[in-house]
């Protein structure tokens, strides 16, 4: 009798739906005032949350505000979350309307691909060497900042968490709210612009070189 009622309590119930039920169980303590709860919450999705703000705003402390601005709407809507996502998912989505909100705030004349390379960026403590190895690698490094600069700002930011945080397309298409369909659409007119930036940069560099 024991074992049936065991059974039948777990039946039809995958892991994503017990993910949901704990997400729904996390953030209902987290929206009555549970600290702890919603400690948990910040220190399991605080990372991804700033990989996400990173790849719509290029700098880390605007990163980090926008983060921070996220857990602030996060917590006041917890008592309208509703669970039909995971809640990983619903913060990433809040995080990057937050961190859009604000890029656009900052350049609505400027896309943010187009943004020139820091000093910071451009020589730091890892590359302040003359040796041939450090200039290939700058050089590779300016070659990649400008073939992504070629990309519009949601271009850019589907390809960065793709192809450089590892997101699923899944994960994406729930994050930017589009379909799976359009995100790989979008990955792949990103490709090949980056490809072709990049074709035209290794053969103005070879030309450099005959000169």
């Amino acid at each position: 009798m024991g074992k049936n009622n065991v059974y039948q309590i777990g039946n039809g119930e995958g892991p994503k739906s017990l993910a949901l039920k704990a997400d729904r169980a996390l953030a209902k303590l987290a929206a009555s005032g549970d600290r702890e709860a919603f400690r948990t919450i910040v220190d399991s999705n605080k990372q991804r949350m700033f990989t996400v703000a990173r790849s719509v705003i290029n700098d880390p402390a605007l990163a980090e505000d926008v983060v921070q601005e996220a857990f602030i709407k996060a917590y006041r809507a917890l008592p309208d979350f509703k669970g039909q996502s995971r809640l990983s998912t619903w913060l990433h989505r809040i995080t990057y309307l937050a961190a859009i909100d604000l890029h656009r705030q900052r350049a609505r004349h400027l896309r943010l691909a187009t943004e020139p390379l820091s000093d910071d960026e451009v020589v730091d403590e890892d590359h302040r060497t003359s040796g041939d190895a450090d200039v290939a690698t700058l050089q590779l490094k300016d070659h990649l900042s400008r073939a992504l600069a070629t990309l519009s700002d949601f271009e850019q930011t589907v390809f960065t968490l793709r192809h450089m945080q590892n997101f699923k397309l899944r994960e994406i298409a729930q994050v930017v709210d589009r379909s799976e369909g359009t995100v790989k659409n979008i990955l792949f007119r990103a490709i090949r612009k980056m490809r072709n930036q990049l074709a035209d940069s290794a053969i103005a560099m070879q030309e450099t070189k005959r000169c």
